[in-house]
This record gives structure tokens, C-alpha cells and sequence, in this order.
């Protein structure tokens, strides 16, 4: 069953004492974890690019990502400017976050 949340706050994570040299599966080295008003939705993880990524964790109500850290920027960047933001899953390996449609040429932000 295909589930997609709204997400309208998160909060970040950077682990000061995890290296980014180790290509881990199991340790990740930031993570933004995702609120739907209020309730906890689910997490994108990053891991330093090169670790195999594991698949999405879905469970009830919850998605967990998992992303190479050279995409932090493009995450950050998407739920710093963009309204709204989906963390979506359609099945077990697919699942994401995405923005709604708006007008191309909007040019909005400074990293634009």
C-alpha cells in the first residue's frame, strides 16, 4: 500500500566522532529526521558516498531513507526552500521525497 507524508518541519543531525572515510552500511554520518505537524514521519540518513546504500525501511506510518552524503546539499537545499515537501514510498524499493509542482523559472533562494 502506497503511503506519502507532508512533511513541514525536520531537524539535522551531524555526527562530529563518525569518519567519513568509513563506507559502513550500519554508521551514517548525518541524518535529518522528518515531522508531519508534529508527528515523527520517518529520516533521510547519509552515508560517505561509495557504502552500499540499504534499501528504504517502511514500516506503518514511517520511511527511512538512505542517501550518499555527496546529496546532503540537495536534500537540505529541497526542505529549506521548497513547499511543499512529500516523503512518499510506493513499494519496498521505492521511496523518496519530492516536491509539489510550481512554475518553472522561479528561481528561488540563494543556492539557485
Amino acid at each position: 500500500m502506497a503511503s506519502t507524508y507532508t512533511i513541514d518541519t525536520y531537524s539535522v543531525r551531524l555526527w562530529s566522532s563518525r569518519r567519513t572515510t568509513e563506507l559502513n552500511p550500519g554508521v551514517a554520518v548525518a541524518g535529518i529526521y522528518l515531522y508531519e505537524q508534529g508527528s515523527y514521519r520517518g529520516y533521510a540518513y547519509f552515508y560517505p558516498d561509495g557504502t552500499p546504500l540499504s534499501p528504504p525501511v517502511i514500516n506503518p506510518g514511517f520511511v527511512a531513507l538512505h542517501y550518499n552524503l555527496s546529496q546532503f546539499a540537495a536534500v537540505s537545499q529541497m526542505l529549506r526552500e521548497e513547499k511543499p515537501v512529500y516523503l512518499f514510498e510506493y513499494g519496498a524499493t521505492n521511496a523518496g521525497l519530492a516536491t509539489g509542482t510550481e512554475p518553472t523559472g522561479e528561481e528561488e533562494g540563494l543556492s539557485g
